[in-house]
């Protein structure tokens, strides 16, 4: 399969969709919010359903809030929409050995894993980082694609518009959960200063650095170095009429039960301290 993959039209979309759900046993989707991680998902997700596999999704959104019990977000609260870094570390910790359990629960070909890894601020970071457990030969594996939609900066304006609006008048549960217009804001900005650190970028000396789809497959690709990684440029306005949450095809979400989650956490602070967690998911580029 080649590294990059041009998006500049409908049926580049339905091809490339096809291909990911004939022959990958798992794909992650990684990424900023508001660069349609979530049309991708929806899409590949029918396209898996349309071949007769029976999908399984995982999804930071989804799996994120059974960590944040009353007694864990007391400790650990979320701050101007971003989410702790105890979480965020604790989430990426389960994933990691959840992927390996879905791996040997499901062997069959008949079944397909598709995730959302935004990885930035160490969400989910821990599924493209190198570690020495039973899960690393599995992620470092053809088994394993992570792919890496990359809008131009048209069709990013679009997405961030309609992500504006579906915020502010959800039609999904999930909607009303998305990171608000500032955050995303912020995350790209954060991008920015990654791209300029590894040269793939140069500063911004007034205001906002506006978006740059070279500078930020290249943030992304740096991240995923150690993984099979696919980089889609998406050229072509992919209409959605309908939310980008609304799977029309049955799927199984992984998800931890409290008590997975409660005994993580309580894992995490006998090993390390607060301060060593936030210091660790501060410099989260730098742990790939």
């Amino acid at each position: 399969m080649p590294e990059d993959i041009v998006i500049a039209s409908a049926s580049d979309m339905e091809a490339a969709l096809g291909s990911l759900a004939r022959s990958q046993r798992m794909v992650f989707v990684a990424g900023l919010p508001g660069v349609g991680k979530s049309l991708f998902i929806r899409e590949l997700a029918q396209a898996a359903h349309a071949l007769d596999r029976s999908v399984h999704l995982l999804q930071w959104d989804v799996a994120r809030p059974a960590f944040e019990s009353l007694a864990t977000r007391a400790k650990y609260p979320e701050v101007d929409g971003v989410t702790h870094a105890m979480i965020r570390k604790a989430v990426g910790q389960w994933a990691r050995a959840a992927v390996l359990r879905w791996h040997r629960e499901y062997p069959g070909a008949s079944h397909m894993l598709i995730g959302e890894v935004p990885l930035i601020g160490n969400r989910l970071l821990e599924l493209a980082q190198v570690q020495p457990d039973d899960s690393e030969p599995l992620l470092a594996s053809p088994d394993v694609l992570f792919i890496t939609p990359v809008p131009s900066v048209s069709v990013r304006a679009v997405i961030e518009d309609a992500r504006g609006r579906t915020f502010a008048n959800p039609t999904h549960p999930r909607e009303a959960a998305d990171a608000p217009p500032n955050v995303l804001q912020m995350l790209w900005q954060e991008v920015h200063a990654l791209a300029v650190e590894i040269g793939a970028a140069t500063p911004h000396m007034m205001g906002l650095a506006p978006f740059d789809p070279q500078a930020y497959a290249a943030v992304y690709r740096q991240l995923l170095r150690h993984r099979h990684a696919l980089t889609l440029w998406v050229e072509a306005l992919l209409e959605s009429r309908a939310s980008v949450y609304g799977l029309k095809v049955d799927a199984s979400d992984m998800v931890p039960d409290a008590d997975d989650a409660a005994a993580i956490v309580a894992q995490l602070e006998r090993a390390h301290s607060v301060a060593e967690i936030e210091y660790d998911v501060a410099r989260w580029f730098h742990s790939v």
